[in-house]
């Protein structure tokens, strides 16, 4: 019942109770596997939480420039990556907190060969590369009409996804496969600040290329991943408790980017036309909602829209990323 009443004067009064955790942005590329894009574990306390996410890549890119796929060689067209993400957090003291992420993957790329007119299509499903996130709450300052908090993340992105599909008996595309074949680190920070009907949050994570082989010799490379997202509240019941009918309603608008470093193939960076492209930052507008069932459930959605793609050299791109995300306090 303490928990309720608290509850009851946060939503009248100040930024509600679940948002006092800032959000970890596990947002970046799905192809490089830098993270999975799970929404933020906005709870306090123990939680678990099921992501889906989808990106598509369907458009190839000069310098930045969308441009036409050519017609006298073969190219990949289209890839597209569906994840189902189950993350376990728990608290192992009053400022520190843990979680587990384990992602379920389905990859799949499309080939065309304008000379031989064939179009090919590959898919791979499994669990991908667990990940492992440490977050300390160095400034958690909940005041009567508003809130500040921050926080550093650190992490491991482990190296158990599997790398050996086989594409007409030769290794599939990296990007195809479901780990990465490396173990990479994650440090990041992350800020809030709570006031009446807002929340603004600013967030950087990087993720540090580690050791491995990397997948049939490829590696990807570094990346950050940051985004800054102002959330209002629509809608709070009467009563002040939300329900399955009525639930607080918050409404989110996000600028994010991904800045990803050049990746290599047997040590050589895939940075000419020789032996390939990669690198580069996308930004993506991201408008989103937030539903909040109760103090424990919670569910929130968004899409991003890329809308500057400042990728080096000849790549594909992304079209569109969307993700939806269910909560459960434990």
């Amino acid at each position: 019942m303490k928990r309720l009443t608290i509850l009851s004067i946060l939503l009248c009064t100040a930024s509600p109770l679940w948002a006092q955790l800032p959000p970890d942005i596990y947002s970046n590329c799905d192809f490089c596997m830098c993270s999975m894009g799970i929404s933020p574990l906005m709870m306090n306390g123990s939680s678990l939480r099921i992501d889906s996410r989808y990106t598509e890549l369907s458009q190839q890119y000069l310098n930045g420039r969308a441009i036409p796929f050519p017609t006298d060689q073969g190219y990949v067209s289209k890839e597209t990556f569906f994840t189902n993400m189950l993350s376990l957090r728990g608290d192992l003291s009053d400022q520190i907190s843990a979680t587990l992420m384990v992602p379920f993957k389905h990859n799949a790329e499309t080939v065309v060969n304008p000379v031989a007119g064939t179009i090919s299509t590959i898919h791979n499903s499994g669990i991908g590369d667990l990940m492992l996130i440490f977050q300390d709450r160095v400034i958690s300052d909940h005041e009567w009409a508003d809130m500040r908090i921050a926080a550093v993340t650190a992490g491991v992105k482990f190296a158990n996804g599997s790398t050996s599909l086989l594409d007409a008996g030769a290794p599939a595309d990296p990007d195809v496969q479901l780990g990465t074949g490396t173990t990479d680190f994650y440090a990041g920070l992350s800020g809030l600040l709570g006031f009446s009907d807002w929340n603004i949050q600013a967030d950087a994570l990087g993720l540090i290329h580690g050791f491995g082989p990397g997948a049939s010799g490829h590696t990807y490379g570094s990346s950050l991943n940051y985004d800054m997202t102002a959330e209002y509240r629509l809608y709070i019941d009467p009563g002040f408790q939300p329900t399955l009918l009525s639930p607080t309603v918050f409404a989110a608008f996000a600028i994010r980017g991904e800045l990803r470093s050049y990746e290599t193939q047997n040590g050589a960076p895939l940075n000419n036309d020789s032996l390939g492209w990669s690198g580069g930052n996308v930004l993506y507008a991201a408008p989103g909602l937030d539903l909040f069932f109760s103090p424990r459930v919670s569910f929130d959605a968004s899409v991003w829209l890329p809308v500057d793609h400042a990728l080096y050299g000849n790549q594909l791109g992304e079209t569109i990323k969307a993700m939806a995300g269910l909560q459960f306090g434990l």
